[in-house]
């Protein structure tokens, strides 16, 4: 295959010397591809390429190419890669056919040719290849400069980047390589890369307490008057504080306070102790939470301890107070619908009724769609809004359907590659303006790609198309498992769309799979209790993980007995913090303000956007009830005693 288009052409010319063959039908061109793909994968090239003339109309032709290209990426010449490079371009196949090539050019050492194909592709070891190619072929300054780039990070780089860090850092002076070094140090703290930064500092004989400081940081209550007075005693000594926080923020405020009289830490330094210590004071609850925020901010330079304080003086029920902070807040959070909506509700509360310009605020906010519009449409009485509308111009689906990228992305969606149908779609969407993206989006739900339909409305600013935004895919499977658990089904929809937006491959940071997110661990024990065994893969079975996830929330609103607030809250965050936080809670609480007052950020907006959730698949499902129910309006002891009888 040393020219495989020449072949190609050949075999095609045969083939118009035998009797004409009708094109092969959609699902026969699938079954080809696949077939073909199959000879490619056994080292039957042959076989593979005299299947490709019938394919040349499949939108996965490319792909097919590609993968031949792959397979002979040892014979082929560069004029032959120039040519399949000018014709797919900067397509998702062109960017993989230079791949292989930049790939081959590496394996054979060929330094000239990888830098005329390499275009700053691949992670950090192909950036350290580069370097070295640029190296090998006398550019010296510019492999120092792109080698100071890659330096600046705060995690261990591939070993293939050990001779190319070397070579820098040889090229430094003994003041250059030491603030290089520190400057290093710092970022891996920043990313907790501990050892990372010892092994830094270590190598150009740092302060030994720094060092011991980054292992042990246990050891700055007891050698904090140790430290000179430094620069670097101030960076090390603010990362020891912030990780000391989060076990002991008391003992750990002292110590900040005691540091600062000697060290004089920076503006920016104790900005970040003063939040870090602020959230785990909050996050605890403490009965001095309110006065140790007015001392650390008395002149509210920092929104996020401002909202604190109005969230606190709700919890106390201090309603002026509420009022008058409000207005302490920067104008584009105090214009938010969070903030206008608490202005309102103490307005109400200090006057016993709603005002003229109370009742403004509210009806501003009832016309709208989400949490707090939803509260202030409860508040006067009146019916929820949607404020639905779409911007589709239906004539353009026909259009975008006939893109190329876009027919890849259909293909390879179907075909179950969906990490390279995601990238064909996002490289469509760049070359697609607004109304050709909501149409996009029309047409991935009309595919039953939801997941892509939702984050294409969501990148087109098609807010208020509910079709797009909220739909009810695997309808038998979401209601079989309502059914069979006895909860709202508009409830599973809220969580499910608020989790993974219907994506049956969704993986988080922490490990969360599935449609439903479910931990493995919790989807093991859930698994056991059904009487079933579950693998990491059913996870990513949408019927198997809704069916795991009702489960669990069944289980979580039988424990806060009917409560979805709080069985929505141990969802996210888990049951023991939850139960937590209403150990130290000493009276009841309406229960908008005890959602305000979770000390858990993420899960404070996460069952705001479940409850709203709930109203639009509510309505969506011809099931609409009041945002709370009423035994949901109020939470406090008797929610606590009810988790723990479960």
């Amino acid at each position: 295959m040393k020219f495989l288009r020449l072949k190609l052409l050949a075999l095609c010319v045969v083939l118009q010397i035998l009797p004409a063959q009708a094109a092969p039908t959609l699902d026969e061109a699938r079954k080809l591809y696949s077939d073909a793909l199959s000879y490619i994968s056994r080292g039957q090239i042959g076989a593979a390429e005299r299947l490709a003339p019938q394919l040349q109309g499949y939108p996965l032709y490319p792909y097919l190419e590609l993968e031949l290209v792959k397979a002979q990426i040892g014979n082929l010449s560069r004029q032959t890669i120039d040519t399949y490079l000018q014709e797919y371009g900067n397509t998702i196949v062109g960017q993989r056919m230079r791949i292989a090539w930049v790939n081959q050019m590496m394996r054979s050492r060929n330094w000239e040719g990888f830098l005329r194909y390499y275009q700053g592709h691949g992670g950090e070891d192909m950036q350290c290849v580069a370097i070295r190619a640029l190296r090998e072929t006398g550019q010296t300054d510019a492999a120092l400069k792109k080698a100071s780039e890659l330096w600046k990070t705060g995690h261990s780089l591939p070993d293939i980047c050990d001779p190319t860090l070397n070579f820098w850092t040889a090229s430094l002076s003994a003041s250059e390589k030491r603030e290089q070094y520190w400057l290093r140090a710092q970022l891996a703290l920043e990313e907790k890369q501990y050892s990372l930064a010892q092994y830094l500092l270590r190598r150009i004989s740092a302060d030994t307490l720094h060092i011991q400081l980054i292992q042990n940081p246990e050891l700055l209550y007891r050698r904090a008057d140790q430290l000179p007075v430094s620069e670097e005693s101030r960076i090390i000594a603010t990362h020891s504080l912030l990780r000391l926080a989060r076990s002991n923020f008391e003992r750990a405020n002292g110590l900040w306070h005691q540091l600062d009289r000697r060290l004089h830490f920076n503006k920016a330094q104790n900005y970040v102790l003063r939040d870090a210590l602020a959230r785990q004071i909050i996050a605890s609850d403490v009965d001095y939470a309110d006065d140790w925020v007015k001392a650390n901010d008395p002149n509210f330079e920092d929104p996020y301890l401002t909202e604190w304080r109005i969230r606190l003086a709700l919890k106390s029920g201090q309603w002026a107070e509420v009022q008058r902070l409000i207005g302490f807040l920067p104008d584009e959070l105090k214009d938010k619908a969070d903030w206008q909506y608490w202005w309102a509700r103490a307005d109400i509360a200090r006057q016993g009724e709603i005002s003229v310009a109370t009742q403004l605020i509210l009806q501003k906010l009832a016309s709208e769609r989400g949490y707090y519009s939803f509260m202030a449409a409860d508040l006067l009485n009146e019916a929820y809004q949607l404020a639905e509308k779409t911007t589709l111009r239906q004539e353009l689906i026909s259009e975008v359907q006939q893109r190329g990228a876009i027919q890849r992305a259909k293909e390879l969606h179907w075909q179950g590659q969906t990490y390279t149908a995601r990238l064909e779609w996002a490289q469509a969407m760049t070359t697609l303006n607004r109304e050709e993206q909501v149409a996009a989006a029309h047409l991935a739900m009309s595919w039953g790609w939801n997941h892509q339909a939702i984050m294409t409305a969501i990148r087109a600013n098609e807010w208020d198309d509910m079709q797009l935004r909220f739909p009810t895919p695997f309808a038998e499977e979401f209601t079989k498992a309502a059914k069979t658990q006895g909860i709202e089904l508009k409830w599973i929809y809220a969580i499910a769309r608020q989790e993974s937006a219907f994506s049956e491959e969704a993986r988080s940071p922490v490990g969360a799979q599935g449609l439903m997110q479910l931990m493995p661990g919790t989807a093991r024990l859930v698994a056991k209790q059904m009487g079933r065994r579950v693998s990491s893969s059913d996870l990513y079975q949408a019927d198997q993980n809704i069916a795991l996830g009702s489960f669990y929330l069944a289980q979580l609103l039988d424990q806060f007995g009917g409560n979805r607030i709080l069985a929505t809250a141990a969802y996210n965050a888990g049951p023991t913090r939850i139960e937590r936080v209403l150990r130290r809670q000493d009276s009841d609480l309406p229960a908008d303000i005890w959602i305000e007052n979770l000390p858990y950020g993420e899960t404070r907006e996460y069952v705001k956007n479940v409850l709203a959730f709930s109203i639009i698949y509510g309505k969506k499902l011809n099931t609409e009830r009041p945002l709370l129910a009423n035994h949901e309006r109020s939470i406090g002891q008797d929610n606590l005693r009810t988790a723990s009888k479960n």
